[in-house]
């Protein structure tokens, strides 16, 4: 597919997007029941690595560089998107204060060692809060699961790093004791993943983690269900979507932010969210086209 006509199937959708929305279809009647609703409607942002990392055959897609991150925040502020931290969005679902128009959050699977020196700053500069997911059994450690199929080995924050983001503004999740996706575990080591990775970060010196993240998005009802008993009070798939009413608060979508979002294209990712789903599910269409899934 030519560069030309991918984006003349591009614009055409956000022509029809446009006409949609203009044309008073059910997506305004949405709109105004989300709205008026106390519920939250939430867009979270799903990031990996911030580093340069695009020769790498396994993590090239999944690593944001420093500067394109910084742009990318930058960009959305500019654009009327507000950054919201973990407690607001607990308040929200709890029936507290509405989260602001085009709320988002920050949040980092696998709590790489950059979130100290590349990430920190930028969002302390910005006042931006986040939560990154540490995988408990591996604090200190590095990314093992990538590095046996062939990916760079990137160091992991050990207790002490996670206590100095805390400090500054991130919260700190749980992503499981060692990053085995749940879906195919028994029960017995379902329940252990899940529960030993809370207690894990608790000895650690961290506060008992409120949030989880499932390993490579993997997620069932059944894990849902244990990390619902294990006290977590909210966790995040990577399933493309948007937080809003009826949303389990156990199984909440997510944004992934890949190496190739310029601003732009992640400011259109977040856009899309409240777009038909027709245009929707064509964009996705798109993305498989051009081998962006």
């Amino acid at each position: 597919m030519s560069r030309a006509f991918t984006w003349a199937i591009t614009l055409a959708l956000l022509a029809a997007a446009s006409l949609l929305a203009l044309s008073g279809t059910a997506v305004g009647a949405r709109h105004a029941v989300v709205r008026s609703s106390s519920s939250p409607r939430l867009s979270v942002l799903a990031y990996h690595a911030i580093d340069e990392l695009d020769e790498d055959p396994v993590l090239a897609r999944y690593s944001v560089p420093p500067r394109r991150f910084a742009e990318q925040l930058d960009y959305l502020g500019k654009r009327g998107w507000s950054f919201v931290s973990l407690d607001q969005v607990l308040a929200a679902f709890d029936g507290g204060p509405c989260l602001p128009s085009r709320a988002v959050l920050l949040t980092f699977d696998d709590a790489y060692a950059d979130l100290l020196h590349a990430v920190c700053p930028t969002l302390s500069e910005r006042d931006i809060p986040a939560v990154a997911f540490a995988v408990a059994g591996q604090l200190g450690g590095t990314n093992v699961w990538d590095s046996r199929i062939g990916a760079t080995s990137l160091d992991l924050l050990d207790a002490d790093g996670l206590r100095k983001i805390a400090e500054q503004g991130i919260e700190v999740g749980a992503h499981t004791v060692n990053h085995r996706p749940l879906t195919e575990l028994p029960a017995d080591q379902l329940e252990g993943e899940i529960h030993a990775a809370a207690d894990l970060l608790e000895q650690a010196g961290l506060p008992r983690p409120r949030a989880f993240s499932y390993p490579y998005g993997h997620w069932d009802p059944q894990a849902a269900s244990a990390v619902r008993d294990a006290g977590y009070e909210i966790a995040f798939t990577v399933d493309r979507g948007i937080v809003e009413n009826g949303t389990d608060l156990h199984a909440l979508p997510r944004i992934a932010v890949h190496a190739d979002d310029t601003p732009w294209r992640l400011h259109m990712k977040l856009a899309a969210t409240s777009w038909p789903h027709p245009v929707r599910a064509a964009l996705r269409g798109l993305d498989r086209l051009r081998g962006r899934a």
